[in-house]
């Protein structure tokens, strides 16, 4: 009999054909074990009210959407409805749960690959008789999202107590190994946010007399952009793309018409469009405020995808990979402010070859850091089912 995996996730996009693509790859991985995997999807851009099924990328989803234009409508015009949106959210999300819990109602042993914070508290309550079992990706470091003390405390509250109800921890960085509790340890999966190799095989890089320095990924964090854009402005011969969604994608998109050497593309399908964005691209900036502990210490996927494309990237100081980039001479880093930035990039754009130096140097990483080289660690998770483990017998594992 084939395991059954339902892997559980907030949706970012009003698409229901669109998903990320962790969780895609994630799906077709199990699917090319022989599993029967299916996608489970909360929609909360998406208008709609009820139960979508339909396919991603080949594999069965359902999405839970529970937004009707009416509502879209008053909270964005709406006084009191806009004042009330943590309120409607939080009904949402008690209403997608009450459908997960359905789900999962006649299941056992079934995998709950549940991605970040929401998502794995939503399955350990629908996984209440601790019948099925629940796996955590956790694809942040949560409690260092934000810099206000008190919320960064509730946040770790409630990711704790879902890392204690969960059987297995996915963790895609360093430092969430060595935060995570000792009674917890012993359910940590590590299969970090590798890029999938195939996408970047063969691809046709253009010249350009410009400099085209890319972000391509998602579109979170606004200061750090803003800072590239205000760091590039009215420098002849540079080119800045920005191409990715995210919450931060309206506000920048809004303030695109005030550079002349800036392009905001938006929303780009994983699969199909990869190799033309890294094939118009010679640096891949990868900069995150610093501020946030969370971007601090991350390893953006953005950073393993120039690897695997042969691109250099340019980063600010403080960032987890900074050493990484010194030591291989794979990319620049820059002081975390505008005249740092708008100096470095006024530099290479008057001596192109320093960028032709690094691409020589980041080529030499290609390989390493793959989803092909990590992605099978999720294997460990039906050896430890048919041993007869779930999360409140795991002892030990060796």
């Amino acid at each position: 009999m084939s395991k059954k995996v339902k892997i559980v996730v907030l949706s970012p996009y009003e698409d229901l054909s669109s998903c990320e693509h962790r969780p895609v790859q994630e799906a077709e991985y199990f699917s090319k074990k022989g599993c029967n995997v299916e996608i489970l999807v909360m929609q909360r851009k998406a208008k709609g009210k009820g139960i979508i099924e339909n396919q991603i990328q080949g594999i069965s989803a359902k999405h839970f959407l529970c937004k009707t234009d009416k509502m879209e409508k008053l909270l964005n015009d709406n006084f009191f409805f806009r004042k009330m949106k943590p309120i409607i959210y939080f009904k949402w999300f008690l209403q997608f749960i009450r459908f997960l819990s359905q789900e999962c109602k006649n299941e056992k042993n079934t995998f709950l690959v549940a991605h970040n914070l929401e998502m794995a508290v939503a399955s350990c309550i629908a996984n209440r008789k601790r019948e099925n079992h629940v796996v955590f990706v956790m694809r942040e470091l949560y409690e260092g999202q934000v810099t206000n003390r008190i919320k960064s405390r509730i946040i770790r509250t409630v990711s704790r107590w879902a890392q204690n109800r969960s059987d297995f921890l996915v963790h895609v960085g360093p430092v969430q190994i060595s935060v995570t509790q000792k009674k917890n340890k012993h359910k940590i999966l590590y299969i970090p946010n590798y890029p999938v190799a195939e996408n970047y095989k063969n691809i046709e890089f253009t010249d350009s007399k410009e400099l085209r320095v890319n972000y391509i990924g998602s579109v979170r964090d606004k200061k750090s952009l803003t800072m590239l854009m205000d760091a590039a402005k009215d420098i002849a011969g540079l080119k800045i793309g920005i191409h990715g969604m995210g919450e931060a994608y309206p506000a920048l998109k809004e303030l695109e018409s005030q550079y002349e050497n800036v392009e905001i593309t938006g929303y780009y399908d994983y699969k199909k469009d990869t190799r033309r964005l890294f094939a118009n691209t010679d640096i891949v900036y990868c900069a995150y405020n610093i501020e946030i502990l969370n971007w601090k210490k991350a390893y953006p996927i953005k950073f393993y995808e120039s690897m695997e494309a042969g691109l250099p990237v340019m980063i600010c100081k403080g960032m987890a990979p900074e050493d990484l980039v010194k030591e291989n001479g794979c990319g620049f880093v820059f002081e975390y402010n505008v005249a740092s930035l708008h100096n470095l990039l006024l530099y290479l754009v008057n001596n192109r070859e320093e960028v032709e130096k690094k691409k020589l140097n980041i080529k030499k990483l290609k390989g390493k850091y793959t989803w092909e080289n990590v992605v099978h660690r999720y294997d460990a998770l039906f050896d430890f089912e048919e041993r007869g483990y779930c999360g409140r017998n795991i002892k030990k594992r060796t």
